[in-house]
């Protein structure tokens, strides 16, 4: 057999003699590569990049109209930069020990030693030097934009809950480096997704007790399952204020610029239709015919037509559902969506809470709700709107089951049958 047929055999994860589970071995490496392909390919999650030698996963085209691969641009990697500089030098000076104690404990385990990173270090020494993707970039202004916000002195309460969070994470004992790494970008998507929303709460003066999301881990059919409705109801709820914070918003904005001197046209982005000087209805050539004495609720009207036309809303929205989703905290289509959370997020919860583990399993349903206002049992629903829409004895069979879970996936141990330990293993108590 010639190098060039042996080649080829491999390219085509083909068995060959000396060899096995090549197939398999190429699902995983899509899972790398891909992460759509996680979808019918569960076992692709066990070779996520957990070490720096693999964060070339991500790379991607610039534009459609780019041959170039690059691993500058990829998806939400301004929120990345915002958030690591909320670790490295947050705005609470409170929270720097615990953000350089995450950050030093992110490097040694992105550094460790391991057999993809002799096989990487092996596949760097063969490309030239002087190449685009082997010199370190110069940083752009978006770059330089996002890395500022994270200093933002109204991010302060958000920066010391995400340095804790981390820290947590990354310190806690029984959990390899590449577990830990795992949890990490889980709770990282998470306490972004729930600072989003909690914007949202304060913005629209959301009552509290429909401050809330409600998790379901039932199995029973959906007409039969009032907690996975309710569940859907509060996801849905969340949505209707995310839109609602971001007319709010604009609508301030408005006013705030409403100035006889305001060229209204020049507030849009050039060839945006809420612009076009030449439509009388545009949304500058309304807000240019607006009285002095412009009350808010015409501010409001004029903000929510601007939202439906140029869909200003679809950031925050979608962003919270896709962040959700990729914690698989979101279940479901369409409008039966509902939340939930399976074994890799409990498990990220339970490490950014470890400083305080182990914990009974009603303390650490108190604490997901105090910290992410997730209600799972029936005392964490207490001053809600669910008191008034569901049962206690429903809320407790979710809780026993979400109890279930958590021991089947080694978080927890049930001490008897109503007594629940979380997060022995997170607190270094069992190996």
């Amino acid at each position: 057999m010639t190098p060039a047929e042996y080649g080829a055999l491999l390219a085509d994860a083909e068995e060959i003699r000396g060899s096995s589970h090549l197939q398999l071995a190429q699902q995983m490496l899509e899972g790398l590569v891909d992460p759509d392909t996680q979808h019918g390919q569960r076992g692709a999650w066990l070779l996520r990049p957990f070490h720096e030698s693999l964060l070339w996963y991500d790379a991607r085209k610039e534009s459609a109209n780019r041959a170039e691969y690059t691993v500058r641009k990829v998806n939400i990697r301004g929120s990345g930069i915002t958030l690591a500089r909320m670790l490295v030098d947050p705005p609470d000076p409170e929270s720097a020990d615990l953000g350089r104690a995450a950050v030093a404990a992110i490097k040694e385990a992105l550094t460790a030693a391991s057999p993809l990173a002799e096989i990487s270090s092996k596949l760097e020494d063969a490309l030239p030097e002087g190449q685009p993707y082997n010199t370190a970039p110069q940083t752009q202004d978006d770059e330089r934009g996002a890395w500022d916000r994270g200093a933002d002195p109204r991010l302060r309460g958000f920066a010391r809950k995400l340095c804790r969070h981390a820290a947590g994470v990354m310190l806690q004992r029984g959990a390899s480096p590449a577990a830990r790494l795992w949890q990490l970008r889980t709770v990282l998507a998470l306490d972004l997704a729930i600072h989003i929303l909690k914007t949202s709460w304060t913005v629209t003066d959301t009552p509290v007790a429909d401050r809330y999301l409600l998790l379901s881990f039932g199995d029973s059919p959906r007409a039969l399952d009032t907690v996975r409705q309710r569940s859907e109801e509060s996801y849905r709820r969340a949505r209707i204020r995310l839109g609602e914070a971001t007319v709010q918003t604009l609508a301030r904005r408005m006013a705030e610029l409403d100035e006889p001197s305001t060229v209204w046209s020049s507030q849009f982005e050039k060839r945006s239709a809420l612009a076009d000087v030449g439509d009388e209805n545009s949304i500058a050539n309304q807000l240019s015919r607006l009285p002095k004495n412009a009350t808010r609720d015409d501010y409001l009207r004029i903000a929510r037509a601007a939202v439906e036309i140029a869909s200003y809303s679809r950031a925050a929205e979608d962003g919270f559902r896709v962040l959700l989703e990729s914690v698989g905290s979101l279940v479901g289509t369409g409008q039966y969506r509902f939340l939930t959370a399976g074994p890799d997020l409990l498990a990220a919860m339970v490490g950014a809470l470890s400083a305080g583990m182990p914990v009974s399993s009603r303390d650490f349903f108190s604490a997901i709700r105090q910290e992410w206002g997730f209600v799972t049992n029936q005392e964490s629903s207490a001053g809600t709107s669910l008191a008034n829409q569901l049962d206690g004895a429903g809320l407790e069979r979710n809780a026993r089951r979400a109890e279930v879970l958590m021991s089947d996936a080694g978080l927890a141990v049930g001490l008897s049958d109503r007594t629940t330990m979380v997060g022995e293993r997170a607190a270094g108590l069992v190996s």
